[in-house]
């Protein structure tokens, strides 16, 4: 167990909003970030405490790798463990939720005629993976299928009948992938209900999470997925690269890390925590994020502020801006994420949106105005996320919502 502890000496009593950024955080001054959800934010207390692992693995570098960065691990994912619900033994840490469904579905022996399914809401990265394992990974005549979900969505009823529907006309389909917070759409899906209905088809089902911790509340034991990988450096204060990948106990024989190394055949946990030399202090770090989550007050208190402060600045902007919600029901919106519809294209972009519009318009943004949010195309429409952690205050919306004046305002070609 590591000695090196962090000082949470007053941070309950810590503000929401800009004294919280002013203290705890280190993004420079001036700039409006609302855009938590990419990359998240390390605070300095646990910015501190990386330096303090890397001085010193750095003391000696032997010592670390071959006699204390294991411990340290194993107590970083006790943590981890205890705060998404599920025994130790079933988890272990990866680069990125990314990282952790690559090792799950690289493992999976399919043959000719089988099938795994993702949708049209799956994350871009993983899409591009289903073309991958299709084309270069998997045996001849696997598919890799993406199930369309459609804009609006009417209730969660709605998607465990879709989902129902395609298994039953696709009785091949043998993995199911299902998002808990889909990005860039933020839709919370109805995991704790798709999951059964997957099992009754006879499909496995992991569960990326990679938006989720943090977010919402886990109880990996009770949830009866068959994997499960989120992010810790999303929304819980984490260094980035850390991640963690739950494996149901039956699971552990055939599920592999991406890369072999010299503890194959051991267990899950040696497997995945030799994988060469790495740096495996953003993974130890994990403990400590976590401990500042707690500190500042933990998930019922964060997540009432910025599901508030989300909804709020939503309306904001609708009202200023003639934005568009996503059409979906309240029980689907993710606490910290909101998808708002531009009418139209900003003038001086190209007509019809496309991708490359899409980047620049973020990047003029950006550039122009040191605002940092994310737009992006939904079933060939553009939108806004937002995305609020507890240093943002609505004085970041109103910002927000003077510059995009100036890009949409009556001044947008379509509808």
């Amino acid at each position: 167990m590591s000695s090196i502890q962090m000082d949470t000496e007053g941070l309950l009593d810590v503000a929401y909003g800009d004294e919280m950024r002013q203290k705890e955080m280190c993004l420079r001054p001036q700039s409006v970030f609302l855009n938590h959800g990419s990359y998240g934010v390390v605070p300095h207390r646990v910015l501190n405490i990386q330096k303090r692992f890397m001085d010193e693995r750095e003391g000696h570098p032997d010592h670390w790798f071959r006699r204390t960065a294991k411990g340290y691990w194993l107590d970083a994912r006790k943590a981890a463990a205890e705060f998404v619900g599920a025994d130790s033994e079933d988890v272990v840490f990866v680069s990125n939720a990314t990282t952790g469904v690559n090792a799950v579905l690289r493992s999976l022996k399919l043959q000719a005629g089988d099938a795994i399914l993702a949708t049209t809401l799956t994350y871009g990265s993983l899409r591009n993976l289903w073309v991958d394992l299709e084309e270069r990974i998997y045996p001849e005549g696997v598919q890799c299928l993406l199930m369309e979900i459609k804009i609006p969505i009417l209730s969660e009823d709605q998607v465990v009948k879709q989902y129902d529907d395609f298994l039953t006309s696709h009785p091949n389909v043998k993995f199911v992938l299902i998002d808990h917070i889909t990005s860039p759409s933020a839709i919370l899906m109805p995991i704790a209900h798709l999951i059964p209905v997957c099992h009754k088809h006879g499909a496995l089902v992991m569960v990326d999470g990679a938006h989720a911790p943090g977010q919402v509340q886990l109880n990996l034991n009770t949830l009866n997925a068959d994997m499960y990988t989120g992010n810790f450096h999303k929304w819980v204060f984490t260094p980035r690269g850390s991640a963690i990948l739950w494996i149901r106990r039956d699971h552990h024989q055939w599920v592999n890390p991406n890369n072999t190394s010299w503890l194959k055949d051991q267990s899950l946990s040696d497997q995945f925590f030799d994988q060469g030399t790495r740096d495996h202090i953003p993974f130890i770090c994990a403990k400590y994020g976590l401990q500042f989550y707690q500190a500042i007050g933990g998930m019922e208190k964060i997540v009432e502020y910025t599901s508030k402060l989300a909804t709020e600045g939503r309306d904001y902007l609708v009202k200023e801006l003639g934005l568009t919600p996503l059409s979906i029901p309240p029980s689907m919106e993710s606490p910290n994420l909101r998808l708002l519809k531009i009418p139209g294209v900003p003038s001086g972009y190209s007509s019809k949106t496309n991708k490359v519009d899409v980047q620049r318009l973020e990047r003029d943004i950006y550039q122009n105005d040191d605002i940092q949010t994310i737009f992006d195309l939904v079933d060939g429409a553009l939108y806004l996320r937002i995305s609020v952690q507890i240093y943002n205050t609505m004085d970041d919306f109103v910002r927000l919502a003077s510059v995009l004046k100036r890009y949409l305002n009556n001044n947008v070609v379509g509808n």
